[in-house]
């Protein structure tokens, strides 16, 4: 009997009363809010992380897409020189000096070549050239229109690799050996002259105006980087505007420029050649201003700095973006609830005079 009472004994001595119960399931019940709290902070840092990346591989791809059409800009087949390229009209020979959008129309230009202005394509002395702020070529921007303060880069040289001539396309002849005297743009199925590899090539001419839309294609209210890309439509040359990435905003664009050095003391670059551009260069970027600049007129034009703005499709619950944005001549607080990122490049040009 003894022995049965000191075992019931044993067993109320190891059980839980109602207050160690209740105090022990208060501490799990903290420890699980503890646990789910820290791993919904963990998903939200990680969606965050994941939307930061993806908006930088966005802007990094634009830039991808940019940088290599700059550096080729004023290369045309064989010649870097843009003054050495002329139209050819079946033979009648028109020079790049009144090839100019400010000149009239150049003879023969296919009119679905003018869609965005009198010589807009064959305009090869304007190898890079921008608009501040502004979409003012005469073709309508899609996407409901271009994005107000947002520039418009416009650049020109030809494809790399050699083509057959095709009548659909404007193209570029040029002869390495006669380079400087002897590389025609044209539209035909026939080159101006006798092809031979390596020596007399056709190229396709690249002639392209980046701008920002402010719709995406099928997605109103979400910009994009567009661009006006020469190419052929309906068997002949002409212009078509074609969406490159989606949740850009903004682009900027300012020109590093070699102002050119005063030698005479006059208080100005010196000219001794009298052609309006300083001859006394040295290709090293001086100073960085934007499209219009008066100093365009007659510095070398050493680099090309991008500026470009990307945000997120939908806007974050519980976020507000309240950073204060200025770079290039931009000054922008958006106070919404759309993450961004904005990310810059200097690119240095192989041709780089300013014409």
């Amino acid at each position: 009997m003894k022995t049965i009472i000191n075992m019931r004994a044993s067993h109320r001595q190891a059980g839980l009363s109602m207050i160690e119960l209740l105090v022990a399931l208060a501490i799990g019940s903290f420890l699980i809010i503890g646990a789910v709290t820290l791993q919904s902070q963990s998903r939200r840092n990680f969606d965050v992380n994941e939307q930061q990346a993806r908006l930088q591989e966005n802007a990094r791809y634009v830039l991808a897409v940019i940088e290599p059409e700059l550096q080729l800009a004023g290369v045309y087949g064989y010649s870097q020189d843009p003054n050495a390229v002329m139209w050819d009209n079946d033979g009648a020979l028109t020079p790049p000096n009144q090839l100019r959008m400010t000149s009239v129309a150049a003879p023969g230009l296919p009119a679905s070549l003018m869609t965005c202005g009198d010589n807009f394509a064959v305009d090869v002395l304007a190898t890079v050239t921008a608009t501040n702020g502004t979409f003012d070529l005469e073709c309508d921007a899609e996407g409901g229109g271009a994005v107000a303060d947002t520039d418009t880069l416009m650049l020109r040289h030809s494809a790399p690799g050699r083509v057959d001539a095709d009548a659909s396309r404007l193209q570029v002849f040029s002869e390495r050996v006669s380079a400087q005297t002897n590389t025609r743009l044209f539209v035909s199925d026939d080159a101006p002259d006798a092809l031979e590899d390596d020596q007399r090539e056709v190229r396709n001419m690249v002639v392209q105006a980046y701008y920002i839309s402010t719709d995406s294609d099928g997605r109103a209210g979400v910009p994009a980087l567009r661009a006006k890309m020469l190419g052929s439509d309906a068997g002949a040359p002409a212009f078509i505007d074609q969406e490159i990435l989606r949740g850009v905003e903004d682009l900027q664009v300012q020109f590093g420029v070699d102002p050119g050095d005063d030698l005479d003391g006059d208080g100005t670059p010196d000219d001794p050649g009298e052609d309006g551009m300083a001859d006394f260069v040295n290709g090293d970027a001086a100073q960085y201003v934007n499209a219009g600049d008066a100093l365009l007129d007659s510095a070398q034009v050493v680099s090309v700095r991008i500026w470009v703005r990307v945000r997120g499709d939908q806007p974050e619950s519980g976020f507000t973006d309240n950073r204060h944005y200025e770079y290039a001549d931009t000054d922008f607080t958006p106070n919404d609830g759309f993450r961004r990122v904005v990310m810059s490049r200097t690119i240095y040009l192989r041709n780089s005079r300013q014409q």
